[in-house]
């Protein structure tokens, strides 16, 4: 498999001279998923990003243009019930033990699954292998924790 994010292609960003962001291969990693790239693509205050639907969750893309570019793949999955917290955190912190290159947290009230990468030295398959894992939790995870904990999962509103 080529290497999409490799350093010894990469185009360099002609101000910053830092790596071009790799938007074609972001974009090959969905159509691979079967997710269409045109449609998926969201306006950001700065970089990329890209949204879809996997089974019952919202997935979400970005790639971040700072001093160090980042593949960040995140899913909000449910928000927070009005009661038992206490137990709902716990349960989290249970679950970030047994993920694999995921972890879960929570932001505005809403519990999030969530992988932050570099850019550097980060090849497709390792890519697409991200993106599928962070769906295949977030699509499970919403689904339970919402039966357990009674929380509203975040793509029901």
């Amino acid at each position: 498999m080529t290497r999409f994010f490799g350093r010894d292609d990469e185009k360099r960003d002609a101000v910053t001279g830092r790596p071009a962001l790799p938007v074609s291969a972001t974009e090959g990693i969905l159509a691979a998923i079967g997710v269409e790239p045109g449609a998926a693509r969201m306006e950001v205050e700065s970089g990329y990003g890209w949204q879809f639907q996997r089974g019952s969750a919202l997935i979400e893309i970005y790639l971040t243009p700072e001093q160090e570019s980042y593949l960040q793949v995140l899913s909000p999955i449910m928000h927070l019930p009005a009661q038992n917290l206490l137990a709902l955190y716990r349960r989290l912190l249970e679950l970030n033990l047994q993920l694999t290159n995921a972890s879960l947290g929570v932001h505005e009230d809403v519990v999030y699954v969530f992988h932050e990468r570099l850019l550097e030295g980060l090849d497709a398959s390792e890519a697409d292998a991200i993106v599928r894992r962070l769906a295949a939790y977030a699509d499970e995870l919403d689904d339970a924790l919402s039966a357990e904990f009674g929380g509203r999962m975040y793509g029901r509103g």
